[in-house]
């Protein structure tokens, strides 16, 4: 009956009486006109931002719980996937649940505020829809909201909200999904939370964790993904030369009868433990650009830029063959000994090359083969997958940089010329060990199930690893 009860309140009338699910009847709704903005912070999660709006009447300053005057404040936590808060209808949900199209409630959620001389009474808010619409940068907020005391607040509010575009896109780091089709390529790229998995019972992919993914649907002649800038399809599932299909749903029967089958084509897909929603792109380029095996593609249109750098080898006509590396013979962050050194050490070798660590804390590698020595840049020690950069000058790595291949000479006055620093790819054999300095190229670095796959692409050398690495 609660359930019943608590749905007719949700979409009945504001200006009415309405029945209280356990203690009778909320009086009629009060409406607050709050056309003045105390705070709009952002806080961006994966995929997602939250947006804390606090609005208020006229008479009342301050922020967060500590206000001055006396009014009325309402302070809501929306969640959004656009730089911007993005119109809709938003709905309640908890912390722990709240995804794209939510406002929160419960612990440290979305409350009212009664302020008298700067003393604030806050009342949580419990339930309600409340409808967000804006046309350019002039926003209005309206609908009943339920708080947890059983009365019931009727919001009515105008106000300007500015927010400034990403400088920075979103990250797609995975490669979940790249198939050959008829007359098309597809890919799905996806952020570091998202993983993919096939189910039997239902003869498809399904996706998990908690983020975002980029569905694309290119038009291919041959099947394979080639460079150039593509333009949306007039007609979901129909695309020519130079164009991807635009999100679109559809029906196919299999034998069975006809069956609907929704956000086909180009989505913007948001990931959360399973409750996975789409959002269809009808319009905006995608460029796709390629260095040796490695593509950058990136769509930026309409509040969503998304970006994704790494080898999709399924789809590349210019497939590279790589050395295998099969070792990891160490990894060490630098910055345990030097705060200010924010780099990782990593040696990567073939089978019949043995490392073993030498009385000046470095390794000695001996047997027959290569090893590859890589420098790249970390904040806190944690080896991030992501594509890296050559550094400009050797010994000074910055975010998203390796460290190129130098001879940094007798730095320490010591008497003594040191030699291939930074990333190297070394021959091991029984003459001694030589090195090649690697000075341009691509490497990057993904991670899936527990391992590691880095990979290197330059003229010194291409170069993959698969496996764990320990830090």
């Amino acid at each position: 009956m609660f359930a019943v009860a608590a749905a007719a309140l949700a979409i009945g009338s504001c200006s009415e009486d309405a029945v209280a699910p356990l203690t009778g009847m909320y009086p009629a709704p009060e409406e607050y006109k709050m056309d003045a903005v105390l705070s709009q912070p952002v806080v961006k999660g994966d995929g997602v931002r939250t947006f804390t709006v606090e609005l208020a009447t006229e008479g009342v300053k301050g922020t967060d719980g500590v206000y001055s005057g006396t009014g009325n404040v309402l302070r809501m936590k929306f969640v959004c996937d656009k730089y911007f808060l993005a119109n809709a209808s938003y709905t309640p949900a908890t912390s722990d649940a709240a995804k794209n199209g939510n406002y929160i409630v419960g612990q440290e959620g979305s409350a009212f505020c009664s302020v008298s001389d700067g003393q604030a009474k806050e009342i949580p808010v419990d339930y309600g829809s409340l409808l967000v619409s804006s046309v350019d940068g002039k926003y209005s907020f309206s609908g009943c909201l339920w708080l947890a005391d059983e009365t019931v607040i009727k919001v009515n509010s105008s106000v300007e909200l500015v927010y400034e575009p990403d400088l920075e896109p979103v990250r797609l780091t995975k490669v979940l999904e790249a198939a050959k089709n008829q007359g098309i390529a597809t890919v799905k790229l996806g952020t570091a939370g998202v993983t993919v998995e096939f189910d039997p019972s239902i003869y498809s992919n399904v996706y998990k964790g908690t983020g975002n993914y980029l569905a694309i649907d290119f038009y291919s002649a041959d099947g394979f993904l080639h460079t150039g800038t593509y333009k949306p399809s007039a007609e979901g599932g129909k695309v020519g030369e130079g164009e991807y299909s635009i999100g679109y749903d559809t029906t196919m029967d299999w034998g069975w009868g006809p069956q609907p089958m929704y956000n086909w084509g180009t989505c913007w897909w948001t990931v959360n433990d399973g409750n996975n929603t789409a959002e269809k792109i009808l319009e905006g380029e995608i460029t796709v650009t390629k260095t040796g095996s490695t593509y950058t593609i990136s769509y930026n249109h309409n509040g969503l830029w998304a970006e994704f750098n790494g080898a999709i080898e399924a789809l590349n006509p210019d497939k590279i063959e790589y050395a295998g590396l099969t070792k990891c013979a160490s990894a060490v962050f630098n910055g345990k000994q030097d705060p200010n050194n924010k780099s990782l050490t990593i040696n990567l070798t073939t089978d019949d090359v043995t490392a073993s660590p030498n009385m000046y804390g470095g390794m000695d590698f001996s047997g027959s083969g290569n090893y590859l020595a890589i420098d790249l840049y970390s904040e806190d020690g944690t080896l991030k997958a992501g594509s890296y950069k050559p550094c400009a000058e050797g010994g000074k790595v910055g975010e998203n940089e390796f460290g190129i291949g130098w001879d940094p000479g007798d730095i320490w006055n010591m008497g003594y010329e040191f030699t291939n620093w930074g990333t190297c790819w070394w021959t091991v054999a029984s003459s001694g060990n030589t090195a090649v300095h690697v000075t341009d190229g691509i490497l990057t670095v993904e991670q899936a199930d527990g391992n590691y796959t880095i990979t290197l692409e330059s003229s010194a050398i291409n170069a993959r690893y698969t496996g764990p690495i320990e830090l």
